[in-house]
């Protein structure tokens, strides 16, 4: 029996879709619902796409790593310092945001308030003494946005209890690209590229 040039065309794309599955889509991302119970949950708007922390990435052991890390605690001199780090790492490398994270920073903090970011920082400095946002792109060529002086943003603390050991609150920056210059007093010099977080919230255990 003859089978035509098409029919066999057709059963060898069958047989390679057969024996090469495609991977699994990546799931959309979608804003947490806003809540203040540690539900862990966090989620912002970057340049208009939803943003979400996920991370695929396994310790050594196997362990998954965390997608979300929220660290209060007093520290020399009396302050008590917030840290929440929000880690975005898919297997998706055509993604804009496929690898990215995003970090808050006050340096004193025992109760809800609002937190502006408007002064000059240096990351690189622990438990330093201003407040920041920064969203950094670790995919090559690495790029990181810092807020500061013409890049402001702000954050609002909801609820901050250190019994149940619960964060909550929303966020939003307009961060620019650090460069490779310091300022008289060691802090990066802002860049030409920039972001913009908005309608950004969380609910963290710490």
């Amino acid at each position: 029996m003859k089978f035509s040039t098409p029919v066999l065309l057709l059963a060898a794309l069958l047989g390679l879709t057969r024996c090469n599955p495609q991977l699994a889509p990546v799931p959309e991302d979608k804003m947490p619902a806003a809540t203040q119970t540690g539900a862990n949950t966090a989620g912002c708007v970057v340049d208009g796409l939803t943003w979400v922390p996920r991370h695929n990435g396994q310790m050594m052991n196997g362990t998954p790593l965390p997608a979300i890390d929220a660290l209060w605690r007093k520290v020399r001199g009396g302050r008590h310092p917030l840290e929440l780090t929000l880690t975005k790492n898919i297997d998706d490398r055509t993604h804009v945001h496929g690898e990215t994270s995003l970090k808050l920073y006050v340096p004193d903090i025992t109760g809800p308030g609002t937190f502006t970011f408007d002064q000059s920082a240096n990351p690189s400095v622990v438990n330093g003494p201003t407040a920041y946002a920064r969203f950094t792109f670790k995919r090559s060529p690495a790029q990181e946005l810092l807020t500061g002086p013409g890049a402001p943003g702000r954050l609002v603390v909801t609820r901050l209890d250190t019994v149940a050991r619960v964060v909550s609150g929303t966020f939003e920056f307009t961060p620019a690209e650090v460069t490779s210059g310091l300022t008289g007093n060691g802090t990066p010099i802002p860049g030409g590229k920039t972001a913009r977080v908005t309608e950004g919230r969380f609910d963290c255990k710490f």
